[in-house]
C-alpha cells in the first residue's frame, strides 16, 4: 500500500467515527431546544419567569436552526417580547432583537413580506428617535396597503397614533394626528358602533379635541362611549367609568353644570359611596396661592367638611381647621365650592352626604 493510499484510509475511518458523534451532538441539542421551548410556553402560560425562559428557548434555538432561519427570527421576537424592564438599556436590547427578527425575515421573504411586520411593529416601539418610530410604522402600513389588508392598515395608523402622541407628541403631533384620523375614518366606515376600536378612537379623538379646546367634538365622542354602553351592554365597565368622568369635566369647563350633573349620578349609580373615606372629586379647580403668602414662601393646610348634595354639587361648606391664616382658608373655600361629586346613594335614590377634605399649600423650594 502506498503512503497516499493509506493517508485516505485513515481519513475515511475517521470519517465514519466522527459521524455518529456529531449526529449524537445535533440531537442532543435539539432535545435540549425542545425542552427549554415547552419551559417557554409553560411559564407564558403560568406568567412566570418567562423572560429567563424566553432567553434559554431563544439562545439554544438559534444554535440549532442557524442565525438565517425564521424559527431564529421569531424566537427572537419572543425574547425581546418577554422583556420588561424600561430602562434604555432594555430599550435597546429589545430593538436589537427585533432589528434581528426583521433583517433574518427580510432576507428570507422580502423588505415588504407580511412576514416582517412584527418586528417592524417592535422596532417602533423600542427606538429612542421619533423619525424612525414613524419610518417603521409607515413600512408597515404600506406592507398593509400592499397585500390588500385595509383593517390591519388602520389598526397601525391607530397604533402610530397612539405611539407618536405619547412618546413623541413634541416632535410629532401632527403626524399622530393625521394617522388618527386616517384610522377613524375606516373604523367608522367598517365597524359597528359597539366595537373596540371605534370606543378606543372615540377616547383619543377626545384628548385631541380636548387639547385644541374643541369641547364639543370632545363631548361627542365620550357621549358616543357612553350611549355604546347603556345600548349594547348589561355591565359596567372602567371605560364607561371614564367616559362619565372625562364628560363631568368637559362640561363643568363650559359652564354646563346641568349636564355634567347627570354624569355624576351615572358614576353614583356604579361606584358605591364609600363612607370610610375621603370622596374623590369628578371635578375640581385649583385653589390659588394667595399672593401675600407666596411672597412670605409661607405654607398652609385647610381641612373642610361639606354636604354633597343629591346632584353631586358641594354645599354646606366648613373650615374645620386652618394652619397658616385666614388667606389659606378663603382660597380653598371658594376653589372647592366648584367641586363635583357622585351623590351618595341609597336604596337607588341619591340623598345628601357629608365629608371632608384636607388642602395642603406648599412653596415649591
Amino acid at each position: 500500500m502506498t503512503p497516499h493510499a493509506l493517508s485516505l484510509l485513515l481519513a475515511v475511518s475517521c470519517s465514519l467515527i466522527a459521524a455518529p458523534a456529531l449526529a449524537s451532538q445535533a440531537d442532543n441539542a435539539q432535545t435540549a431546544f425542545s425542552q427549554a421551548y415547552q419551559h417557554y410556553l409553560s411559564a407564558l402560560e403560568a406568567n412566570e419567569n418567562v423572560q429567563h425562559a424566553a432567553k434559554q428557548a431563544y439562545t439554544l434555538g438559534a444554535k440549532v436552526y442557524g442565525e438565517h432561519s425564521d424559527n431564529t427570527a421569531n424566537l427572537a421576537i419572543n425574547y425581546a417580547k418577554a422583556l420588561s424592564g424600561v430602562t434604555n438599556e432594555d430599550q435597546a436590547k429589545r430593538f436589537a432583537l427585533y432589528n434581528q427578527a426583521q433583517q433574518i425575515l427580510a432576507r428570507n421573504h422580502g423588505k415588504t413580506a407580511i412576514e416582517t411586520v412584527d418586528a417592524l411593529f417592535g422596532m417602533a416601539h423600542n427606538t429612542a428617535k421619533a423619525s424612525l418610530a414613524d419610518h417603521y410604522f409607515r413600512a408597515i402600513i404600506a406592507i398593509a396597503v400592499q397585500q390588500e389588508l385595509p383593517k390591519l392598515a388602520a389598526d397601525m395608523q391607530f397604533a402610530a397614533a397612539s405611539l407618536l402622541a405619547n412618546k413623541f407628541i413634541a416632535e410629532k403631533y401632527h403626524q399622530a394626528s393625521s394617522y388618527l384620523e386616517q384610522a377613524d375614518a375606516y373604523y367608522q366606515a367598517n365597524l359597528p358602533a359597539n366595537a373596540v376600536e371605534r370606543i378606543k378612537v372615540d377616547f383619543f379623538v377626545a384628548s385631541f379635541a380636548e387639547g385644541r379646546k374643541q369641547y364639543n367634538e370632545a363631548i361627542s365622542r365620550l357621549n358616543h362611549v357612553v350611549s355604546v354602553f347603556d345600548n349594547n351592554l348589561n355591565f359596567d365597565h372602567s371605560a364607561e367609568l371614564s367616559a362619565h368622568s372625562k364628560l363631568i369635566h368637559l362640561y363643568e369647563k363650559q359652564g354646563n353644570s346641568e349636564q355634567a350633573t347627570k354624569h355624576c349620578l351615572a358614576i353614583a349609580k356604579m361606584v358605591p359611596w364609600k363612607e370610610s373615606q375621603q370622596q374623590t372629586p369628578l371635578y375640581r379647580v385649583h385653589p390659588e396661592y394667595p399672593n401675600g403668602k407666596a411672597r412670605q414662601r409661607r405654607d398652609g393646610s385647610v381641612i373642610m367638611e361639606f354636604e354633597v348634595d343629591t346632584a353631586g354639587f358641594v354645599k354646606n361648606l366648613n373650615v374645620l381647621d386652618s394652619s397658616g391664616g385666614v388667606a389659606f382658608a378663603s382660597a380653598a373655600k371658594k376653589a372647592v365650592a366648584q367641586w363635583r361629586y357622585a351623590p351618595k346613594f341609597e336604596h337607588g335614590v341619591p340623598v345628601p352626604a357629608k365629608t371632608q377634605v384636607q388642602l395642603d399649600f406648599k412653596i415649591g423650594q
